[in-house]
């Protein structure tokens, strides 16, 4: 678990920004988590492992080494929150013969990994069904994550349209920040009252922009708070945009 002393610096570096979700404090962290110090846990959503073999297959001139940045990210965040649980919100991996293409070292960092976690939990996505045997790790097609207080949290890939708390991924959002010196663009986190979208934190993975209609009609702009990653910052976009 992350101390006070060491999630400090990263706070005042803005690498880190605290918000509320469910009446519980989360922190969203530059690389496209989302840290819940009350229970310990690291959440990370849309890896798509082996999206660059996947494209390379149809002539997509594309270096193939998305999975190992990845996977190296997911090592630093361990090494940064140290979680008893990671939550993976589905599409890990980018198609059903992703987990064949991985190079042998890659499998083996990924094992390794999960297996230096005690509680790893892979929800199943549109992309990944079906998460291979051979990988450690729980599979689910939902989650529910309790608070301190005893609100109930369902987490899986596609939201669904019920008012209930959820913690989801797939969409990949992304957001534009425009200032009178220059814009910024970058992956984006999405919240409402009831809602936590999660950016993607795989590479080639692409967004969709928080302005696109169907993001405002699962978070309007009235409801929801935005939240830019962008050259290694954290920034609260004005409420409502």
């Amino acid at each position: 678990m992350l101390s006070e002393s060491q999630l400090q610096p990263l706070i005042l570096a803005r690498q880190v920004l605290p918000f509320r979700f469910g009446e519980s404090v989360w922190l969203l962290d530059h690389r496209a988590a989302v840290y819940w110090p009350e229970q310990d846990c690291l959440l990370i959503a849309d890896l798509h492992f082996e999206k660059g073999s996947f494209l390379s297959q149809y002539a997509s001139p594309i270096p193939r080494y998305d999975s190992k940045s990845t996977l190296q990210t997911i090592a630093e965040l361990i090494t940064t929150y140290s979680p008893e649980r990671v939550l993976c919100l589905g599409d890990s991996f980018h198609d059903i013969g992703a987990f064949s293409r991985l190079l042998p070292e890659d499998l083996q960092q990924l094992n390794t990994i999960v297996a230096s976690v005690p509680c790893w939990n892979w929800l199943v996505g549109n992309h990944d069904p079906a998460i291979p045997a051979s990988i450690p790790g729980h599979r689910d097609e939902t989650l529910i994550l309790i608070t301190r207080g005893g609100k109930q949290i369902k987490c899986q890939h596609i939201p669904d349209t019920s008012d209930a708390l959820q913690i989801a991924g797939h969409y990949h959002p992304k957001a534009l920040l425009t200032t009178p010196v220059r814009r910024f663009r970058g992956k984006a986190l999405v919240t409402t009252e009831n809602l936590m979208l999660l950016p993607a934190l795989g590479q080639y993975t692409g967004g969709l922009n928080i302005e696109d209609g169907v993001l405002t009609a699962l978070a309007p702009k009235r409801a929801r708070q935005c939240y830019l990653l962008c050259e290694q910052r954290v920034l609260a976009l004005p409420k409502g945009s």
